[in-house]
Order: structure tokens, then C-alpha cells, then sequence
């Protein structure tokens, strides 16, 4: 076979040097002239796949190596009978793992109280269950919603999304469905950023169009009375740099980049693959060793500078922040491959579960925080 896949899929040639060859190519440049002969295609979110990039070849199976599939035109692949896998919750700690940094970052600094504080959860998948169990186990209230979800469940455990967005935080979770009863797309939109109270952290890790951009733009220039944390953005990677400046944290698509989160998405296409064609799956991710992984924790600090303390230390999003921030100085032709850059290039970060908490004395109700946030704790 041959085998053309986006060249940010970790270890992608490795898992599939035995079934053919294996062509790296940058996703923004794979195209129909580069597929006319090949078999298998695999890509991340910046290769649209649809009816203009595979006609008249011989594509069998496509497979995105995230958990977004907006950018697939499934109706194309059904109606050419072509095999598709996606890799949902491959990197649903990752982002979780974001989030929380994000807040305690935002709190922190702004010497804000988690007591008492309510985040709105919107969208209850892979990535909102977790963010729900880790913002209750940081002390926060949570407020779900997710109206597909709710429709087919028996647990009331659901709010509007209007109750949701006047929690204190607010943080996306869902598809990008453009029409139909569950559309997301400007979801937040000139009526309700109304909704929005003053002093509320919104928080967008799901698709740049979920929020207005131009909307959100208007209130931080009018009133400036929210904090922002966006890693996604309308026209990537030609982001609004009038936007980017006001947000208060904003980072490049990266939020699900662990390298478990990476890898993940390796592993279920890979599998997936092998289901589709008969093959027995026997390749495994390699995960390289980590050192410095003890983090000390001072007990006796406030729990909003023990979770900031700590936390900045296995990730620093104001590090990545920054790192954006800085292609907004460039030219306009620059800035788009600034943008993709940071994610090609992108530094390893691990997961919380690699690393060890040490608590200079024992503090139970810490121990329990900290291995809810999957942490070993000593």
C-alpha cells in the first residue's frame, strides 16, 4: 500500500512501515495530485477532506488522528464506500489537563478564591467528563450542558445554556455543527456574550468558531470586563492578532498536545486500521522515560498557589502564550506559518499521571486533590 500521512502524526511511520510505504507530508500540502496513487490517508485537523481532494483516486481509508471531524466530508467518504477512523478521547486528558492549568493560572494571578466559584460546562463528552471531575475535585460547582446528550438521558443533571453561561467560569467543549438543532457554530454570539457576567473566565479549547470572534473581539475592546483563554480561533492560522492581544492567555490549537494525547491518536487509527483490513495489531506507542518528575508541595500555602506552583510545573501555558503572542509581530504571510510552526514544532509536555507529588506533611484532603488530578502523591 501506499501510505500518505500528515507529518505531525507522532511515531505514524513506525506504526505503519509494515503494511507499505510511508510518505510524510505537511498536512496543508497534501492534495489531489499527491493522492492519485495511493491507498491509505492519514491526517490531523488542517487537511480538509472532501470530494476536491480525493477525487479520481484510489483512496480506501482516511483516517484523522484527532478527535474533530469537521474537517471530513463523511457524506463524500460513505457515498465513495471509503473506510473512515477518527481517534475520539485520544487526548481528552490533555485538554482537561489545560483547563485546570488555565485556572489556577487565571486564579491565581488575579488572586481570585476557588470557594464557592461555579465553572459551566459546555458539552459532556470525552473531555467534559473530565474537566467536570477534575474542576469538583479543585472545590469548583459544576454546571453541565449538553442538549444531544440530555435528550437521550435519564439524569437530570443538565442546565440551559443560558444558567450555564452565568457561571464564573466557562469552558467549551462540543462539535463544530454549522446547522441543524445542536448548530455550535458562533454558538456565542452578539446576544449571548450578553449573558456573559463581568469577571467570568471563558475558556475555548473546542473549534475557533464556537465563539464569535469578531463578537468577543467587541466586548474586550467595549468593556473589557472578561478573561480569555482561547486555543482555538476562527481562520487559523491566520488568527485575528487585534484578538490575540486582548486575551489573556492564547495559545496555538495546542491544548490536546501531550505526547500521550499525540500518541493516543496514533494508537486508535492504527488500530482501527488493522480492524478495518484483517491485520492483527502488534505496534505500541513508544513513550520515552521522564525524569525530574518529584514536584515538592509546600501543604501549607493557600490551595490557589499550591495548584499554581505545582501545576506550572509539569505545564506552563503562559509559556505557550507567550510563544503565540510573539507571531503577532510578524507580517501578515508570516504569521499563518508562525502559527503552524508552533504546532509542528511543539515541545513534548506529559500528562499529569507521570509525575510524583512529595507533601512536606501529610494533608489528606491534598492527597485526595491531587490523585483525583492523577498524580502519585508520597
Amino acid at each position: 500500500m501506499k501510505i500518505v500521512a500528515d507529518e505531525n502524526i507522532p511515531q505514524v511511520k513506525e506504526a505503519f512501515k509494515n503494511f507499505g510505504e510511508v510518505f510524510l507530508i505537511s498536512g496543508r500540502e497534501i492534495s489531489n495530485d499527491i493522492l492519485k496513487d495511493a491507498d491509505i490517508l492519514l491526517t490531523r485537523s488542517i487537511t480538509n477532506v472532501n470530494e476536491e481532494l480525493l477525487e479520481n483516486t484510489n483512496i480506501k481509508f482516511v483516517a484523522t488522528a484527532t478527535i474533530g471531524i469537521d474537517h471530513i466530508d463523511l457524506d463524500y467518504l460513505k457515498y465513495r464506500n471509503i473506510e473512515f477512523a477518527d481517534a475520539k478521547g485520544c487526548n481528552a486528558y490533555s485538554v482537561a489537563e489545560y483547563v485546570v492549568c488555565s485556572i489556577a493560572n487565571i486564579f491565581y494571578n488575579k488572586n481570585i478564591l476557588l470557594d464557592n466559584k461555579k465553572i459551566g460546562v459546555v458539552g459532556y463528552g470525552n473531555i467534559g467528563t473530565k474537566i467536570s471531575n477534575f474542576a469538583e475535585t479543585i472545590g469548583l460547582s459544576v454546571l453541565i450542558n449538553d442538549p444531544p446528550l440530555e435528550r437521550i438521558s435519564a439524569f437530570k443533571i443538565f442546565n440551559h445554556l443560558e444558567n450555564t453561561l452565568k457561571s464564573n467560569i466557562i469552558t467549551f467543549h462540543v462539535p463544530l455543527n454549522k446547522s441543524g438543532l445542536d448548530k455550535t457554530y458562533h454558538l456565542i454570539d452578539d446576544e449571548k456574550i450578553n449573558l456573559i457576567k463581568e469577571n467570568t473566565l471563558l475558556i475555548n479549547t473546542s473549534r475557533g468558531p464556537v465563539v464569535d470572534n469578531a463578537v468577543l473581539k467587541n466586548r474586550l475592546e467595549k468593556q473589557n470586563d472578561i478573561t480569555t483563554v482561547l486555543d482555538v480561533w476562527e481562520n487559523e492560522p491566520n488568527v485575528d492578532i487585534d484578538l490575540l492581544s486582548k486575551v489573556n492567555i492564547s495559545t496555538a490549537h495546542i491544548a490536546g498536545y501531550s505526547l500521550e494525547g499525540k500518541l493516543n491518536g496514533t494508537l486508535l487509527i492504527y488500530e482501527k486500521f488493522c480492524d478495518c483490513f484483517g491485520f492483527k495489531p502488534v505496534w505500541q506507542p513508544n513513550y520515552p522515560s521522564l525524569e525530574n518528575n518529584l514536584i515538592a508541595v509546600n501543604t501549607n500555602d493557600p490551595l490557589e498557589k499550591i495548584l499554581n506552583d505545582t501545576l506550572s510545573k509539569v505545564y506552563n501555558v503562559e509559556n505557550d502564550s507567550t510563544i503565540l503572542k510573539e507571531c503577532s509581530k510578524l507580517n501578515n504571510e508570516l504569521r499563518g506559518k508562525c502559527f503552524d510552526n508552533i504546532r509542528k514544532t511543539y515541545s513534548v509536555r506529559r500528562e499529569f499521571n507521570n509525575y510524583t507529588i512529595k507533601l512536606n506533611k501529610r494533608d489528606n484532603k491534598l492527597k485526595e486533590i491531587f490523585e483525583a488530578l492523577r498524580f502519585k502523591v508520597t
